[in-house]
C-alpha cells in the first residue's frame, strides 16, 4: 500500500515539477502575449508547498493545496483587474510580478509549518517548537536542493563544454535554453527535496547548522554594535551618501532576526553558557529598533523628495516587517519576558506579514493605486513639474489606476498637462513594450531626444533626414542605445578632413565615443547626409564648452605599409 502512494506521490512530483519548470521557462523566453499574465505566484509557490509537504499525502494535503491555490488564484485575479485598462480595451503590459511574488512567497513560506503541524496531528493545537522545528526543516531541503542544483549545473557546464569542443554545439544550445533549462532544474529540486524527506540526516544536519549559526550571533552582535557606536562620529550624511544605506541596515536586522532564532530556537533553553556572551547577544537584540528608526528615516526622504513608486512600497514593505520583529526582539529583552517570548513574537509578526501582504494584493494597500494618486496628487499640488511628471509609466506600468489619474489629469489639468497626457496616449503600445525589452527608447522619444540635443556650432541644425536617419539606426547602434536623455548626446558640424574644398563632417558625440559621418556633395544638389561612418573618437568631453572648435593637422604622417594604411595618434 506504501509502495503504491509512493509510486503515486513520486508520478505527481515529477509532474508538477515538469509543468512548473515549462511555464516559467516559457515566461522567460516569452514576453508578450498571453503569457504576459502567467500568474507566476501560483507556478512557482504552488509545486514548492507540494514537495516540502508530500509526507502528508491524502485528502488533507489536497485540501490545503487547493485552499493556497484558491488564495493565489484571487490575489492574481485582483491584480490582472488592476493592470487592465478599460480604455485600451487589452492589457498594454504587465510588470514582471516579481515584487509581488517575493512578498506572497514570504508569507506562504511561513504559513506552510503550521498546516503541516496541522496534517500531521489532525489538530490545530500543537507547541510552537513543532512550527519551528517544522520551519527549520524545509529551510534546510531546499537548502540542501540549492547545493544539489549548483552541483547538476556544474556538471552540465562541463557536459556542455565537451560536447563543443568535439563539434556539437547545438547539444550545449538546447541544454542551456531556458525553456529545457529551467523544467531540468525544477525536477532536479524536486527529486532532490523526496529524497532528502525519506532520510532522517536531513534532521541532524539542520540542527548542526543551527549550533554554528548560534556561534555566529556574539560576533554579528559585536559588529551590530560598533556600527550604532561609530554613527554619532560618522554622522548620518556620509551613511546616506553610500546609496545603499537602508539596504544595509536591512540586511544586519535580517541576519539578526535569522541568527536570534538560530541561538534560541524555541526559547525553551538559554542560547549561551557565559553570561558575558548573553548579555552582548541580548544587546544586538536592542539595536534592531534604532535599525528600524534609520530605515524608515531613509525610506521617508525618498518618498518625501520623490513620491511613491512601487519599488518604494515594497521597500517600505521590508523596512515594516523586520522592523515590526526587531520591535518585537527588543521589548521582549526589555520586559525581561527574554527568550521565552519568542514564540509569541514570531507567530504575531507572521500574522503581521500575512495580513499586510493580503492588503498588499487588494485595493486597501495596491502598489500601483498608491503611486499612480500620490504622483498625481504631487503633480497637482505644484511639488513636480508637469514636465518631470512620467506620463508614459503612469499609463503602461500602474494599468488601471494609471489610466485613471491621466483621465482625471486630461479633464482637470492645465494645457501644458493635457497636451502632454494626450502625447502619453498616443504611444504605440506594442513599440512602448519593445522600448522596455531592448532598453531603447521608442520612436516618439528617440526624435524628441534628437530635437532637444545640443548642435555645434551655434546656428547649426540637424536636418529632417538626418533626424529620420538616427531615429532608425538607433537600434543597432551600441553607442546610440545607451542614450536616454538629450544631455547625453551632441552634434558637431565641423570640416575634419584634410581637402579643404570638401563639405563639414558630422561629428556625433556620446559620453565615451564618437563617431564622424560625411556630407555627400553634388554640384547640382545641395549637401546631403550620407549615413556612411568615415572615422571614430574616443573620449568623453560632452561637458566640454563647444563654443570655440577648431581643428588641427595630424603631427605625425600616416604609415603606408603594401598598401594599408595605418594612422598614427598623437600620445
Amino acid at each position: 500500500m506504501n509502495s503504491n502512494i509512493d509510486r503515486k506521490r513520486y508520478i505527481a512530483v515529477i509532474i508538477s515539477a515538469l509543468l512548473q519548470g515549462l511555464l516559467l521557462g516559457l515566461d522567460t523566453v516569452i514576453q508578450s502575449g498571453p503569457l504576459t499574465c502567467m500568474p507566476l505566484t501560483i507556478i512557482f509557490i504552488v509545486p514548492f508547498a507540494f514537495w516540502l509537504s508530500q509526507e502528508h499525502w491524502g485528502r488533507r494535503l489536497f485540501n490545503f493545496l487547493s485552499a493556497l491555490t484558491s488564495v493565489l488564484a484571487i490575489f492574481w485575479l485582483y491584480r490582472l483587474w488592476s493592470l487592465y485598462s478599460p480604455g485600451g480595451g487589452y492589457f498594454y503590459i504587465v510588470p514582471s510580478q516579481r515584487a509581488d511574488l517575493i512578498r506572497v512567497s514570504m508569507a506562504v513560506f511561513l504559513l506552510i509549518p503550521f498546516f503541516q503541524c496541522r496534517m500531521a496531528a489532525w489538530s490545530w493545537s500543537f507547541p510552537y517548537s513543532e512550527i519551528f522545528f517544522q520551519f527549520c526543516r524545509n529551510l534546510f531541503l531546499l537548502f540542501q536542493a540549492s547545493i544539489v542544483i549548483a552541483v547538476f549545473w556544474g556538471l552540465m557546464l562541463t557536459a556542455g563544454l565537451l560536447f563543443y569542443i568535439v563539434g556539437l554545439e547545438h547539444v550545449p544550445y538546447l541544454i542551456f535554453n531556458p525553456v529545457t533549462a529551467v523544467p531540468l532544474s525544477s525536477l532536479t529540486i524536486a527529486i532532490s527535496i523526496s529524497v532528502a524527506i525519506k532520510h532522517p540526516g536531513i534532521d541532524s544536519l539542520g540542527r548542526w547548522i543551527l549550533s554554528v549559526l548560534a556561534w555566529l550571533l556574539p560576533f554579528f552582535s559585536v559588529l551590530s554594535v560598533m556600527f550604532i557606536l561609530c554613527l554619532p562620529f560618522s554622522g548620518l550624511k556620509t551613511l546616506w551618501s553610500t546609496g545603499q544605506a537602508s539596504t544595509l541596515m536591512l540586511f544586519l536586522q535580517f541576519g539578526t532576526i535569522i541568527l536570534a532564532n538560530a541561538a534560541w530556537l524555541d526559547g525553551s533553553k538559554p542560547a549561551f553558557k557565559h553570561k558575558p556572551v548573553r548579555f552582548l547577544a541580548r544587546i544586538s537584540l536592542l539595536c534592531l529598533p534604532v535599525y528600524m528608526g534609520l530605515c524608515m528615516y531613509s525610506v521617508g526622504l525618498r518618498v518625501q523628495q520623490y513620491g511613491l513608486s512601487t519599488d518604494r512600497i515594497q521597500a517600505v514593505f521590508l523596512v515594516l516587517v523586520t522592523g515590526i520583529w526587531g520591535l518585537g526582539y527588543a521589548g521582549a529583552v526589555l520586559l525581561g519576558k527574554w527568550p521565552g517570548a519568542i514564540g509569541k513574537v514570531n507567530m504575531l509578526c507572521v500574522m503581521f506579514l500575512i495580513a499586510l501582504v493580503a492588503a498588499m494584493n487588494s485595493p486597501l494597500l495596491d502598489p500601483y493605486r498608491l503611486s499612480a494618486f500620490n504622483q498625481a496628487a504631487r503633480l497637482q499640488s505644484g511639488k513636480i513639474n508637469p514636465e518631470d511628471f512620467d506620463y508614459i509609466y503612469t499609463r503602461f506600468s500602474l494599468g488601471r489606476y494609471g489610466n485613471q489619474v491621466l483621465n482625471a489629469l486630461e479633464e482637470s489639468g492645465s494645457e501644458s498637462v493635457k497636451k502632454r497626457v494626450r502625447a502619453a496616449k498616443s504611444v504605440d503600445p506594442s513599440e512602448y513594450l519593445r522600448s522596455v525589452i531592448t532598453g531603447v527608447p521608442t520612436k516618439k522619444t528617440r526624435r524628441a531626444i534628437l530635437s532637444a540635443a545640443r548642435v555645434f556650432p551655434e546656428g547649426e541644425k540637424l536636418s529632417g533626414q538626418e533626424i529620420n536617419f538616427f531615429v532608425e539606426a538607433w537600434e543597432n547602434d551600441s553607442q546610440l542605445k545607451e542614450i536616454q536623455n538629450s544631455h547625453e548626446l551632441v552634434f558637431i558640424f565641423l570640416q575634419l578632413e584634410r581637402d579643404d574644398s570638401a563639405p563639414k563632417n558630422l561629428l556625433v558625440l556620446t559620453e565615451s565615443a564618437g563617431n564622424v559621418y560625411s556630407i555627400l556633395s553634388d554640384d547640382k544638389a545641395p549637401l546631403k547626409f550620407s549615413g556612411v561612418i568615415t572615422g571614430k573618437f574616443n573620449g568623453n568631453i560632452l561637458k566640454a564648452d563647444f563654443k570655440n572648435l577648431t581643428t588641427s593637422p595630424p603631427k605625425f604622417f600616416d604609415l603606408n605599409i603594401e598598401g594599408k594604411t595605418f594612422q598614427i595618434v598623437q600620445n
